[in-house]
């Protein structure tokens, strides 16, 4: 029994010793306790005006196009003109499909694969708050309700008229100012900047700007794929809207700006599971209804979920997170081949971290009875996915039929599923002039792969290139990363500079090796 003992005793030992070398020897990023402060760009009243204009046109899109006001998005793509004379006259001017924008600005050589930089124009309602953020996983460090004084007053209510472009403390009011009508003012801020510069492209530039990236892109971003695949048009790198700068502090621990570029974006499918019962009066029920049918099928999708998983820009992620950790939670990332169960079930237990680590599974809808005393003779139920890369939506529809095993079902997707992106490398110029422009500007910012969580106009462009960054270069606190889809979005002035700053760098500054003026 002794020998036994001092073989456990032996045994736990070296585990804990190889526990902590692993742990002391694990890539963790390196990080400075303190964060230098940005670089302010000044901004001409000119380029403020600008902007300011163009969140006064009410270009909301609905899933209903019908309800689109096409006279504000003709407006709009007028106003651009008049505001941008240079650039509409020495850039090639194309519209596809009547509200599509797309700029060509030829380069030196046509040998060199083109660049593409995407924004849309579209804006979501301004009475809509969308918790789910459709875009990118801006709100995933999302404030609890209560730790910021400011924070019910900032979205209680419009400050400004949401389509006033009100010019106040140091910030651009408006619907539409950070998602996403900045970055595409920013981009051709920086166009025109450079064209009165003299600057003519290595290569040929691209800039799509689209009409309804907020429902889909079914009528901007999937034509302009479709145009450039038609014209043989294949991009080295694309750009787009996607991850923020979070501010220093926001990942606790991490007393740094964190960039987080998204890397890919997850697909999203919605199935209805139509669940068939017996029909009639409530006074006779059957002892199973279509309802409770429903109930236990709901239960199995919710309680048996598709399992987690850490896809490499998520490994990196945590690589940067953990280093603001105390050593047991080193010590859990660093040995996950022990501890990853714990680390999942943590990470399952808050839904932002949780939406990183696996396809989600959200019921939206239900439909049964009209009647309170009417038995429905068929409940639909819909469940919203939101597809993990690496898996599809068959593997999605799997699940569920897994799930219903034991009724009789009937099962179908009501809108053409998205299936996840690629995985663009985070090697290769694209990805490496990104964290050049940032040391410029956000000196001291750490650069971190990451996954997008909603979707984005780049979703259709999965065969135009291999190299997709979804990243906007704006310093975000968690309050300003919650004024997207609220009320009182704004851009302040500093990061409007910052970003033209950012978008002249890259435009100027992609084919020169690192360093070169």
């Amino acid at each position: 029994m002794r020998k036994l003992l001092l073989v456990l005793a032996a045994g736990l030992l070296l585990l804990l010793a190889v526990l902590v070398i692993r742990t002391s020897v694990h890539p963790f990023a390196t990080l400075s306790p303190n964060q230098p402060d940005p670089v302010k760009v000044p901004v001409s009243d000119r380029s403020i005006d600008r902007l300011s204009k163009g969140l006064q046109f009410e270009t909301v899109s609905y899933a209903d196009s019908s309800q689109n006001n096409y006279e504000a998005y003709k407006a709009f793509r007028q106003h651009l003109r008049t505001a941008y004379p240079r650039v509409f006259a020495q850039l090639h001017d194309t519209l596809l499909q009547e509200h599509q924008i797309l700029l060509h600005w030829k380069g030196r050589s046509a040998e060199q694969k083109p660049l593409l930089f995407m924004a849309h124009y579209d804006v979501v309602h301004p009475g809509t708050y969308d918790a789910d953020d459709a875009h990118s996983g801006q709100n995933m460090f999302d404030l609890e309700e209560g730790t910021d004084t400011t924070t019910a007053q900032e979205f209680s209510e419009w400050k400004f008229p949401p389509f006033s472009g009100r010019v106040a403390d140091g910030r651009i009011y408006g619907r539409g100012a950070l998602d996403n009508k900045g970055s595409l003012f920013s981009m051709l801020e920086a166009i025109d900047t450079l064209l009165a510069q003299g600057f003519v492209p290595e290569r040929d530039y691209y800039f799509g700007f689209g009409p309804d990236e907020e429902v889909g892109g079914l009528q901007g971003a999937y034509h302009l794929a479709e145009y450039l695949k038609a014209n043989n048009i294949f991009c080295e790198t694309i750009y787009d809207e996607g991850g923020i700068i979070a501010a220093a502090g926001t990942v606790e621990g991490v007393s740094q700006n964190l960039a987080l570029v998204g890397m890919a974006e997850k697909g999203v499918v919605a199935f209805r599971i139509s669940v068939k019962g017996t029909g009639g009066h409530s006074s006779m029920p059957p002892l199973q209804t279509a309802a409770g049918k429903a109930a236990i099928i709901i239960q199995r999708l919710e309680t048996n979920q598709l399992p987690q998983r850490l896809i490499d820009p998520m490994k990196n992620f945590l690589n940067i997170a953990g280093a603001g950790m105390g050593f047991t939670g080193r010590m859990a990332i660093a040995n996950r081949w022990l501890f990853e169960d714990l680390l999942f079930r943590k990470m399952a237990a808050v839904p932002q971290t949780n939406a990183l680590t696996r396809t989600t599974t959200a019921i939206t809808m239900l439909k049964g009875s009209e009647g309170m005393n009417v038995l429905p003779p068929a409940v639909d139920v819909i469940v919203n996915f939101r597809i993990l890369p690496g898996e599809t939506s068959d593997d999605v529809l799997a699940h569920i039929r897994k799930a219903c095993e034991g009724f009789d079902v009937e099962i179908d997707a009501p809108r053409i599923p998205v299936e996840p992106s690629k995985l663009s490398p985070t090697t290769g110029r694209g990805y490496e002039i990104i964290g050049e422009a940032l040391q410029q500007l956000y000196p001291g910012t750490i650069q971190s792969p990451y996954v997008t969580i909603g979707a984005t106009d780049s979703k259709h462009m999965g065969e135009v290139s291999d190299r997709i960054y979804r990243f906007m270069p704006a310093l975000l606190s968690p309050v300003e990363q919650r004024s997207i889809h609220n009320f009182n979005e704004y851009i302040s002035i500093d990061n409007y500079g910052r970003m033209i700053a950012y978008f002249t760098h890259v435009m100027r500054h992609y084919d020169n090796a690192p360093g070169k003026k």
